[in-house]
């Protein structure tokens, strides 16, 4: 509801253009929250078989080996969802990185880290080995920079 108030104000009649375009920009909002709910529908379950594997097999961290909390935030994607769509949820695309309740928050530094900085840890060559076999499944058509860290 708010959602709405916000973005069908309307001041007076002579900015009837404004409620048009707002209602506009409300339409094409909830158009895009309904396409990114049904791209992501894959990963709640994704999320919870890997806290599973975390949790059963007391999983390390792939980079420093620090024993993992079973926290959501230890699930690092290899090639980041937001980007490659057709695989966020396949299983090969995925990394166990301590995350946000460790002392290293390795998974912080694979996903904001530069290319030379990845380039440098430990986790490089699963990632480059994970690329190449998840290479045929990518359906997106993106730019070299997307790539530059798996080749």
């Amino acid at each position: 509801m708010a959602l709405l108030q916000r973005y069908c104000r309307r001041t007076s009649n002579k900015h009837n253009r404004e409620f048009v375009f707002n209602l506009q920009m409300l339409y094409l909002m909830s158009r895009t929250s309904d396409k990114r709910k049904e791209e992501r529908k894959c990963l709640p379950e994704f999320f919870e078989r890997h806290l599973r594997v975390v949790l059963d097999t007391k999983s390390r961290c792939a980079e420093c080996n620090d024993l993992l909390k079973g926290n959501v935030s230890e699930i690092a994607h290899v090639m980041p969802k937001g980007y490659f769509k057709s695989i966020m949820c396949n299983d090969l695309n995925v990394i166990y990185l301590c995350g946000m309740y460790s002392e290293n928050q390795c998974h912080s530094k694979f996903d904001n880290s530069a290319v030379e900085v990845v380039k440098t840890m430990k986790i490089y060559k699963i990632i480059r080995q994970r690329f190449q076999i998840l290479r045929g499944d990518i359906k997106e058509k993106l730019s070299y920079r997307h790539y530059e860290l798996y080749e």
